[in-house]
């Protein structure tokens, strides 16, 4: 039995981490627009900010705000160019995404969840089952109490666990403005753990459900290789019937005088040996011969040449190697 974060729970999280994201938001909005209206009273169109050039000296430049519209949880609304393009030298007023606010609050606290749930079921085996949830809210981020369980013999055990969580605020956090972190403590007291955990048994669960996407992955790609496979008894049995006829020809006493006569004027003194001429070219005629017999089962019979293919036979090499 797998244990779940009851739904209080799980609501208080990812509402006070949406209660302090978009307070934390708000905050960078209403300085950017403070600093902004500022600017504008003063005249002036742009920022500057110090940068170190390419000799190590601090320089003045203009600052450039496209990067920050493209990030975070903010709309900026810039002002427009004389070609009507935006000005990223120039942020006029900003506004909170309240929905982007609202998504990473549910992330964060879907992985604030999926932690504490990991924790509790490392201590739960695939037999085990709930009997009783007793968890409360505690003071300054807090979830603790214990789960009560009972083994497939009966025995009663309990895990107790705490959950305390902090924030990250500003450069600090993972998204700028705030993200939450947890730690844990949990133990299991009373009957003892025995067999496999519901953690280890779902580990092993997604580990063969990737094995099993990437292996039917595996056969689609190779289906598109049927179809040039399913002609190759036919170009097997003309490859023979080509490869008889040159070797039979070369094998005939023109052929053998050609041969003769070939390596005589290539390597000037060499003897022509037709013993080991005659005996290499029959050999070579043998094996074609004997593809040519093989293939004749599959000419014309697709279920005997579809029950060879597959992810170790799908070329050319691999059909004369499994009809051999």
């Amino acid at each position: 039995m797998t244990f779940k974060l009851p739904t209080t729970f799980a609501n208080h999280l990812e509402q006070e981490i949406h209660t302090k994201l978009v307070k934390s938001v708000e905050a960078q909005a209403k300085t950017y627009n403070d600093m902004w209206a500022e600017r504008e009273a003063k005249g002036e169109k742009f920022h500057t900010t110090y940068e170190l050039n390419y000799r190590g000296r601090m320089v003045e430049k203009p600052r450039v705000w496209r990067e920050d519209a493209n990030a975070g949880y903010i709309f900026i609304q810039f002002a427009a160019r004389d070609n009507n393009q935006p000005d990223y030298l120039r942020p006029m007023t900003c506004t909170v995404d309240y929905e982007g606010c609202k998504r990473n609050a549910k992330f964060q606290a879907k992985h604030s969840i999926g932690l504490l749930e990991s924790r509790v079921n490392g201590h739960l085996t695939i037999t085990d089952t709930i009997a009783d949830i007793n968890l409360k809210l505690g003071k300054k981020n807090l979830i603790e109490g214990f789960v009560t369980g009972i083994t497939q013999a009966g025995e009663e055990f309990k895990i107790f666990t705490q959950m305390i969580w902090n924030y990250r605020y500003g450069a600090n956090s993972a998204n700028g403005y705030l993200t939450q972190y947890v730690q844990f403590r949990s133990d299991r007291r009373g009957a003892r753990q025995e067999g496999k955990t519901v953690v280890q048994r779902a580990t092993e669960l997604e580990i063969q459900a990737k094995k099993d996407a990437k292996q039917a992955e595996l056969v689609a790609k190779n289906e598109a290789k049927w179809e040039r496979f399913a002609k190759l008894p036919d170009q097997i049995d003309r490859w023979a019937d080509k490869e008889i006829k040159k070797l039979s020809k070369e094998l005939s006493p023109e052929g053998i005088q050609a041969a003769k006569e070939r390596t005589e004027a290539r390597f000037h003194g060499v003897e022509f040996d037709r013993d080991w001429y005659v005996k290499n070219l029959t050999q070579e005629l043998e094996v074609v011969e004997h593809y040519k017999k093989q293939v004749q089962a599959y000419l014309n019979n697709e279920p005997a040449v579809r029950e060879l293919f597959g992810l170790d036979c799908n070329n050319r090499e691999h059909f004369k190697a499994a009809i051999w």
